[in-house]
């Protein structure tokens, strides 16, 4: 009687899995759950790299490019957010792990996202936690969401913890998106007044300046220095080509060395305008990086790591140190804080207050709430501040080159009458 209602507990599921000479092996088996499956395929010497429910197709991935991370190379942030938002809705309404995460996989548009879901699921119905599957895929996964899930696998509390991933992924990638946007406008504006500028000096005024030439006309001074300009363009590439290259190739060996990295990230931070904000974009991913941690009940010394991580400035590392020596030695955290120039006394009092009263994680999410206000409104500011700066530039640049087009026009009279 109790083999009777284990058989009709049983489901047909298809699976992926490969063998010990490493051969795709395809089929379909009956199991109380895909972590039954996947175990008597283990037993049978198969390693499961997809298992699903009967009837659903099984997504084409490679494995081994999945471990390697090479298929997940298109995978944008939002398509993580979305994945942790709609896990943590439906293991709040009671749906079990391996079920929500079939159906995250089934319900995703994109190939190389389904595959990821499918592998992180097969780890899941193997015995593997899911932060330790999440972690085997750093480049998608980063660090805070590896440990929040860790922790919250830990407090029982995964629903909540991956609503909040899910919006702290989405914060970051509109404050990145703000960034990436403000520095789009003028690359594009100051990359078009060189290419608009190159070509009238390759182009345009050598084939002008040949007609006075013809006529014996010795060419003004301004439109000398342009051909001058122009004819090292054209005929000087083999020096400055190779120049370059070899100079832009030193600048990237340089930078990748620690005094190089360090020149680099100091000038980050004090470069007028550009500076400032830098300042306030770390302050607003480690503030809220800290906050969203010690929320989701992760110790100090990891969430002073992972915050370290997330500036990725040397500068900044030296705080960072400080703050992990101080609480190693049982001192209060926003002692380094407040001996950093670089720190707002505003940022650094509120962080205090916050650590005495006991609620720094609360503090650090209204300082990231107050940096994000201050990010936008700077960038607007600078933006409104280079628009302007540019024009000129681009009215003298490409103004220069005119005038030396038209002061020949000027004589033309006079060559003619000649």
């Amino acid at each position: 009687m109790l083999t009777a209602t284990s058989n009709k507990a049983e489901r047909t599921y298809s699976y992926r899995a490969r063998s010990q000479d490493g051969e795709i092996v395809t089929g379909t088996l009956s199991g109380e759950t895909p972590e039954v499956v996947a175990t008597l395929l283990r037993a049978d010497g198969l390693m499961p790299t997809a298992i699903r429910s009967a009837g659903a197709a099984l997504p084409d991935f490679d494995a081994e490019a999945v471990r390697r991370g090479e298929a997940f190379r298109r995978i944008k942030r939002d398509d993580v957010a979305t994945f942790c938002q709609q896990l943590g809705v439906m293991l709040d309404t009671g749906v079990p792990l391996p079920e929500a995460l079939e159906s995250c996989c089934s319900q995703s548009r994109r190939k190389e996202f389904a595959s990821l879901v499918a592998e992180i699921h097969v780890d899941v119905c193997g015995g593997t936690p899911l932060s330790r599957s999440m972690a085997r895929f750093p480049k998608i996964f980063p660090a805070i969401v590896v440990s929040l899930v860790r922790a919250s696998e830990a407090s029982g509390t995964m629903a909540l913890m991956l609503g909040r991933v899910g919006e702290y992924l989405l914060k970051e990638e509109r404050t990145r998106r703000q960034v990436k946007g403000a520095a789009t406008y003028p690359a594009f504006m100051l990359g078009s007044a060189v290419l608009i500028t190159a070509f009238m000096l390759v182009v345009i005024l050598p084939k002008f300046a040949a007609i006075y030439e013809r006529k014996g006309s010795s060419l003004p001074p301004a439109t000398q220095v342009m051909m001058a300009i122009g004819d090292g363009l054209r005929y000087g590439w083999p020096i400055w080509v190779p120049s370059l290259v070899v100079l832009a190739a030193g600048v990237f060996i340089w930078r990748r060395t620690r005094s190089g990295r360090r020149t680099i990230d100091w000038c980050k931070l004090s470069t007028p305008v550009i500076g400032r904000l830098t300042v306030t974009l770390y302050l607003a991913r480690a503030s809220r990086t800290m906050g969203t941690l010690l929320a989701g009940g992760v110790g100090l010394i990891d969430v002073i790591r992972i915050c370290r991580g997330v500036t990725d400035n040397m500068i900044f590392d030296r705080m960072w140190q400080d703050m992990e020596d101080r609480v190693r030695d049982g001192k209060e955290l926003t002692g380094a804080v407040a001996e950093s120039r670089w720190i707002p006394a505003g940022v650094a009092s509120m962080m205090a207050s916050g650590e005495r009263s006991g609620r720094l994680p609360e503090v650090m999410e209204k300082i990231a709430a107050r940096c994000d206000e201050e990010l936008e409104t700077g960038i607007k500011k600078a933006t409104s501040m280079i628009e302007p700066m540019l024009i000129i530039f681009m009215g003298v640049l490409v103004g220069a080159v005119a005038m030396a087009l038209l002061l020949p026009i000027f004589k033309m009279s006079s060559v003619v009458a000649g």
